[in-house]
């Protein structure tokens, strides 16, 4: 996998609800090594295009493929492909605790080769690798900042259980990891942490889709940005090139040029670092209802 390579590819991804028109002919590439943000306020089709994409809803129309071969059928076949994803809400088993959170990432990555492992099986050379898996854990543990894996996640403040919940996805070992506001109830030092991540899995090859409603942050960190509007691809460039561009302004104030001074879109916003991630975090988010 060389960085610069297609990774996934979608055309003509469409979803209608009856009259409503969420996601309309939307065209979408990540390339290894690349982090894609998707903006847009609300209602722009950014959560079902994620959606979409790992199978959770079935598209009217338009196609996909992941490393130059189909991608279809249901969540759980993708993410054996190599999709994994965060929800708005996180989704973790709430009575089990932070550790088996984390295996259950493991556990698909294993099933994504249920296969091979038949095949080892009936070779006499069956076996499972606990030791393997909890070396994967705690590495992932350490690397996102989460300590005391024997807490169950019922237990845990919501900035913990979304830094838990992308611990999960990463312990999948994705080819494309998807990201649906995985800052929001994160405290400084979580924000950083899931960012010096995110970009860590850029680095080594891997693309990401990152939702959020924070364009500045968002802006720090990805290579690309995809503009929504109404289900529909209003811009797509750089950070630089987005923020600065009449549609995003348009989409978040309604005018392409009124004369004011929008802040947030007229500047290009500072790398996020432990250091200035809290200011970055709490500064300008232009909102959904901005």
């Amino acid at each position: 996998m060389t960085a610069g390579d297609v990774l996934l590819s979608g055309r003509g991804i469409s979803k209608r609800y009856g009259g409503v028109v969420a996601v309309d002919s939307v065209d979408v590439d990540v390339a290894a090594g690349e982090i894609l943000g998707l903006v847009g306020p609300n209602g722009a089709g950014k959560t079902t295009l994620v959606d979409l994409i790992c199978g959770a809803q079935e598209a009217d129309a338009g196609t996909l493929s992941l490393q130059g071969r189909p991608l279809d059928g249901p969540s759980s076949r993708r993410a054996h492909r190599g999709l994994a994803r965060t929800f708005q809400h996180p989704q973790l088993a709430l009575s089990l605790t932070v550790a088996e959170n984390l295996q259950v990432g493991r556990a698909a990555r294993r099933n994504s080769r249920f296969g091979r492992m038949i095949v080892s099986g009936l070779a006499g050379i069956f076996r499972t690798e606990p030791a393997d898996d909890l070396r994967d854990i705690e590495t992932v543990a350490a690397e996102l900042g989460i300590t005391r894996l024997e807490r169950r996640a019922d237990a845990l403040t919501l900035g913990e259980q979304r830094l838990v919940e992308v611990g999960r996805a990463l312990c999948q070992e994705p080819l494309v990891l998807l990201l649906d506001e995985p800052f929001a109830g994160s405290d400084a030092e979580s924000l950083a942490g899931i960012a010096d991540i995110i970009r860590s899995v850029r680095d080594r090859g891997h693309g990401v889709i990152l939702v959020d409603h924070n364009v500045d942050l968002v802006a720090s960190l990805v290579d690309r940005m995809m503009l929504l509007e109404s289900g529909r691809v209003a811009f797509v460039g750089t950070a630089e090139e987005c923020l600065a561009s009449d549609e995003m302004r348009r989409v978040y104030f309604g005018a392409a040029d009124d004369g004011r001074d929008h802040g947030v879109l007229r500047r290009t916003a500072e790398a996020v670092t432990p250091s200035n991630a809290g200011p970055t975090a709490s500064g300008a988010q232009v909102a959904a209802d901005a």
